[in-house]
């Protein structure tokens, strides 16, 4: 094991813990360009105002997101009355939100091979990254003063849910065996989080993966800062609401994945207007989409 810091809980410099990690894994370390232009896609499917139509005529230039798209909309999770033979038709099946979010999940599990690390559960992880995507975007319909906001926040707050653990592929596609390694002490450590288990292996964890991986991909810098910090308490200067709500919904699914049906504790949502009351009735929606998230996980990604 390298020889990082063993408690969990010791305090990390992480502005010197990437250079060190780069560093200290040159020569292991590759990142290959994004399948299928991910920020391409991203911007195109940010505009709120496109129409079904407008989504599928963007969506036959990405065969392989079709071809997963047109299978969802025949699988058992959709339960379609007739066969679907045509992106226009699947996508009028799944509807707007459903087929962006996984649009954007298909190009990003495109672009890694987590199957080398054998401790990285696909199911559980794409049911979180869903999960959160769409905790992120009901928390944001909720926002109090939408003015402030551009016209598709919804989705990009959406966008940076599915993307919040990106860091976890990396480093469970590169890294494979000491992330396995990682993932099995945080699994049989209650104490010890995924990201402190990955300190402790390799000086590192997928947060600050997640960011790097954005700035060489040139993804929009809100969503790096999402990837960077939405875990991040002690992060308060110039907080982003994006940063906000998609750390918020993190901090529910975490809960509901390890079956504490309490809501957490989210006092920073109260500065943007979403209350115990509000924050309530998304952490029930989002309970109760659990099971039919991780059916549409096992069809996508098993």
């Amino acid at each position: 094991m390298p020889n990082f810091p063993n408690s969990p809980m010791q305090e990390i410099n992480t502005e010197v813990a990437l250079p060190q990690f780069l560093n200290k894994f040159d020569g292991k370390i590759h990142l290959s360009p994004p399948a299928m232009n991910i920020h391409v896609l991203m911007k195109t499917l940010a505009d709120d105002n496109m129409g079904q139509r407008e989504l599928a005529a963007v969506l036959h230039h990405y065969p392989v997101i079709t071809a997963r798209l047109i299978a969802l909309s025949n699988s058992v999770w959709a339960c379609p009355a007739t066969p679907i033979s045509n992106i226009e038709t699947a996508c009028v099946r799944l509807g707007t939100a459903v087929v962006k979010g996984v649009s954007i999940a298909i190009a990003v599990a495109a672009s890694f091979n987590a199957a080398r690390c054998p401790a990285f559960d696909p199911i559980r992880f794409w049911t979180t990254s869903m999960l959160v995507s769409e905790g992120a975007g009901l928390l944001a319909a909720k926002l109090s003063n939408k003015v402030i906001y551009c016209q598709d926040f919804q989705y990009t707050a959406q966008t940076a849910g599915i993307l919040h653990n990106l860091g976890l592929l990396w480093l469970a596609d590169n890294l494979a065996t000491d992330t396995s390694e990682a993932l099995h002490l945080a699994a049989t450590d209650s104490l010890l989080s995924v990201n402190q288990a990955l300190m402790q292996q390799m000086g590192i964890d997928y947060c600050l993966i997640g960011a790097w991986i954005g700035k060489q991909w040139q993804i929009p810098e809100e969503l790096i800062a999402v990837m960077r910090h939405h875990r991040d308490k002690s992060y308060q200067n110039n907080v982003s609401p994006l940063v906000l709500l998609v750390g918020a919904a993190a901090k529910m699914v975490s809960s509901m994945l390890q079956e504490n049906h309490q809501m957490p504790d989210n006092q920073h949502l109260h500065n943007l207007g979403i209350d115990e009351q509000l924050q309530s009735i998304v952490f029930n929606q989002l309970t109760n989409k659990i099971d039919s998230t991780r059916e549409l996980a096992k069809t996508l990604f098993l």
